[in-house]
């Protein structure tokens, strides 16, 4: 019985994984900023006030999500852009304001 649940719902697993992304304020932080303009990694920390092992922490969740990605892969200090755009609007719906 279990297997056929799972079965089931697993066309939800994405937007489920997608939902457990942006249940972090540092991630919406990352995602807003990235919203206006790519950004380098120093930016976005500094306008975030966290620490830069934090900040690459979780970079790396929404850039293995697919939501974020660096314009150049191959330079460490390259700026980061917003990849996948829908996050706009779901935290639009949430109620988070996007410049």
């Amino acid at each position: 019985m279990e297997k056929m649940c799972q079965k089931r719902y697993e066309k939800y697993n994405e937007c489920a994984r997608i939902f457990e992304v942006l249940a972090n304020p540092i991630r919406i932080g990352i995602i807003v900023s990235l919203a206006e303009r790519p950004k380098k990694p120093k930016e976005i920390r500094e306008e975030l006030g966290v620490p830069q092992p934090l900040l690459s922490q979780h970079a790396a969740i929404l850039k293995e999500m697919g939501i974020i990605e660096k314009v150049d892969r191959f330079n460490v200090k390259s700026e980061c852009r917003l990849k996948d755009k829908k996050v706009l609007d779901i935290l639009k719906c949430a109620g988070v304001e996007i410049t």
